[in-house]
């Protein structure tokens, strides 16, 4: 199948704040949608998010549409949402928040928050919004845990309440110096406990920046992972450039909201030329001369063999059904269960039965039912 042509966003170098806006603010009305469906069946009761680099960066002109405007047009035309939704906001810098809370509260559309912003700058504020993650209230978190001390203790909060979904935008030199460094903070050796010791280790051995930050970012995600949370990375370079200048990692228990995290992302990402994204946002040359071809992650060969393998759990399931359940924590796309499960039938090695009269069908959909030969 034909990749789709990756978005231009990612061709120039872009700023915190301006991938912020770009990429939360569109998941971040996507994430409106899912709890404003879930308060309506009565399955949450309140919503909360976190807004954690509220400010502005010292060094960026304001942007067009404040940084923060969007939460407003996402919130308020959902009246059940405006009603139970509580809006945080915090920045380690003082002044860049007022800034922010000015600007928003001058917005038009401000006065129709049914809920105006909390901003939980002192102990007990912090405190109540404390109270709030551990009594298990539903919740989406913007921030870099590795960018203040008050971020790494609601991280560390977040992953043992479990009800958080966390969209961490990570700038690689935070990584390092938060968890490598001589002296780390009491929370991050509290989040890390058993990991610290190796990572300490590996960095006095490791030379390599590039890979230091790796190993200590495949730790994190391990650490997310023993937590009971769904990941995906996705890593944002430069053009030409295969070292990321920033990583974007969602974490979150919730398999819907996961898979909307990824649909999100799509339009930014490079693929392989089988369909399968990458999860990278720009190409970099690879190297020419190498003993041994690196084999891929993800590949749709690899989904084929799975989904082969796999065939006692998904028997007489939909292509939708089955690429909910397998898809979880990798790179594959609904397409790339299509396009795999076409293969399967060409090969003879299943049969698709429309989901309504059970009778054999010849064109792949996600409502398809699989049912297997093998």
């Amino acid at each position: 199948m034909p990749a789709s042509k990756p978005n231009d966003f990612f061709k120039e170098k872009r700023s915190f704040t301006e991938i912020k806006q770009e990429l939360f603010g569109k998941y971040f009305e996507s994430w409106c949608a899912g709890c404003a469906g879930k308060l309506k069946d009565n399955s949450i009761s309140s919503v909360l998010m976190l807004d954690l680099h509220a400010g502005e960066d010292q060094a960026e002109v304001l942007l067009p549409e404040n940084n923060n405007t969007f939460y407003l047009k996402s919130i308020i035309k959902r009246p059940a949402l405006n009603e139970r939704l509580q809006v945080c906001m915090y920045d380690k810098s003082r002044s860049a928040l007022e800034q922010a809370i000015e600007t928003l509260a001058a917005h038009h559309n401000y006065n129709e928050l049914a809920n105006p912003p909390v901003i939980p700058t002192d102990a007990e504020s912090k405190t109540q919004l404390a109270e709030q993650l551990n009594n298990g209230t539903t919740s989406l978190i913007f921030f870099d845990p590795f960018e203040s001390v008050y971020a790494s203790q609601v991280l560390l909060q977040a992953v043992t309440t479990g009800r958080s979904d966390l969209f961490m935008l990570l700038r690689p030199e935070k990584i390092t110096k938060a968890v490598a460094s001589k002296k780390v903070s009491q929370v991050i050796g509290e989040l890390f406990t058993d990991q610290l010791p190796d990572i300490s280790y590996y960095c006095r051995k490791e030379k390599s920046k590039e890979k230091r930050q790796k190993y200590i970012l495949d730790q994190f995600i391990g650490l997310l992972k023993t937590k009971g949370l769904v990941t995906q990375l996705f890593k944002i370079n430069l053009p030409d450039v295969e070292q990321p200048d920033h990583y974007l990692l969602f974490a979150s228990q919730d398999g819907g909201t996961y898979r909307n995290f990824k649909e999100t992302i799509l339009p930014y990402s490079t693929y392989r030329q089988d369909g399968v994204p990458l999860f990278i946002a720009n190409e970099f040359p690879q190297p020419q001369l190498t003993l041994f071809e690196q084999k891929p992650d993800y590949s749709l060969p690899d989904l084929i063999e799975r989904l082969t393998s796999r065939a006692g759990n998904y028997k007489f399931k939909s292509v939708d059904a089955i690429y909910e359940m397998d898809g979880l924590g990798t790179n594959y796309t609904r397409d790339n269960y299509v396009a795999a499960f076409e293969q399967l039938r060409k090969a003879g090695k299943i049969e698709l039965l429309n989901s309504k009269t059970m009778q054999t069908i010849r064109v792949v959909t996600p409502a398809s039912i699989v049912k297997y030969r093998l």
